[in-house]
């Protein structure tokens, strides 16, 4: 078939040699590769020429504070260019959104109000992925004490924020994807949702008025929790995981006093008996256990014995082994319920041995 004839078959004119080829692509087509842009970058195309006027309104896609600017005069402009931006914005829907800003404090104390507005505002926007990035571990983002409710949302990273009630995505019955990291959930007695699938914790500060923040995800199918400080959330049932990686980052000095080490496992608690990791693992398939310090959360929850019925592979670090004693590694080779039909491999600097 001719170029000329297939060229109005697809809807599209074909460009003369060396001319604007990009022009040539068909509006959806458009509207999906301004997504990729930074939206400053989306916004400046329509000076290119008539038709792109108006594309950069239908953008899929909103990336905004990629330039990590942190000085007043950039907050100043980002504010107003924002919502001006969600103005224009209104009538479209969104299919990602990404919002990246900088550390200052000033910004994260006076832009509070605006920042959670246009949360609000692309989540109406039936926006499928959102990720909020603020580079300021040390004082977090608040976010609203307001649930999120979506049901279009599937994908959702939450980093360098502090969270409440926004831990409960019972009202987003689609969402299959969730990142925190670099987060205080100081004030989040659950994280809970039926639907999610992938669940990714890494880097957070746990501790839910002095007691544990119960992770609620029966449907999870895989976990990371990788790095958790002050305190030891508590896994719940999850039957339907298949793999798992967990890290014990929890040190003990040995001191009883010491609310760092011991404090975590208050007498009063309700989990004074229980297991805060393992039992909620046991259903897994292939599970990796890492420490960095002396494991006592994983020394703890060994003690209960933990039937894992289910575990195929299991891969440790080298602390297992570091113990005079063997201490860890004993406990789960004596526990003949942990380890009767799996297959255990251990990563060591050294060595590479692998049991049957």
């Amino acid at each position: 078939m001719p170029p000329s004839k297939r060229a109005k078959l697809d809807g599209a004119a074909l460009p003369d040699a060396g001319g604007d080829r990009i022009s040539a692509l068909p509006d959806d087509a458009l509207h999906h590769v301004l997504s990729f842009l930074p939206a400053e970058d989306a916004v400046r195309t329509c000076v290119l020429a008539r038709r792109w006027r108006h594309l950069w309104k239908s953008a899929t896609g909103l990336r905004i504070g990629f330039g990590h600017g942190d000085t007043p005069p950039f907050v100043d402009s980002l504010r107003h260019f924002v919502n001006h931006l969600l103005l224009r914005k209104r009538d479209s829907c969104l299919h990602t959104c990404e919002l990246r800003l900088g550390p200052r404090v000033y910004w994260l104390v006076e832009e509070r109000n605006n920042l959670n507005l246009w949360i609000r505002h692309v989540v109406d926007r039936e926006v499928r992925m959102l990720r909020l990035e603020i580079h300021d571990f040390y004082y977090g983002f608040h976010l609203d004490n307001l649930p999120l409710v979506s049901k279009h949302l599937k994908t959702l990273a939450l980093i360098g924020v502090c969270l409440n009630s926004l831990c409960n995505f019972s009202n987003c019955p689609n969402l299959e994807h969730l990142v925190i990291a670099e987060s205080y959930i100081y004030e989040a007695p659950q994280i809970s949702s039926k639907s999610l699938k992938h669940l990714s914790i890494n880097d957070c500060y746990f501790g839910y008025k002095g007691s544990h923040t119960l992770i609620c995800t029966p449907h999870l199918v895989s976990l990371r929790l990788d790095g958790h400080f002050a305190s030891v959330p508590v896994l719940g049932s999850m039957p339907s995981l298949k793999e798992a990686f967990a890290r014990d980052h929890i040190w003990d000095c040995g001191s009883e006093d010491c609310f760092s080490c011991n404090g975590f496992i208050p007498d009063e608690s309700d989990y004074k008996n229980k297991c805060f990791l393992l039992q909620g693992l046991s259903k897994v398939e292939n599970l990796t256990l890492m420490c960095d310090y002396n494991g006592v959360v994983f020394r703890r929850d060994l003690e209960w014995c933990p039937t894992f019925n289910n575990l195929r592979t299991l891969l440790l670090n080298e602390w297992w082994c570091l113990d005079p004693d063997f201490y860890g590694l004993n406990l789960i080779s004596s526990t003949h319920r942990f380890w009767r039909s799996s297959t255990f491999i251990f990563l060591l600097r050294d060595l590479n041995i692998k049991w049957k």
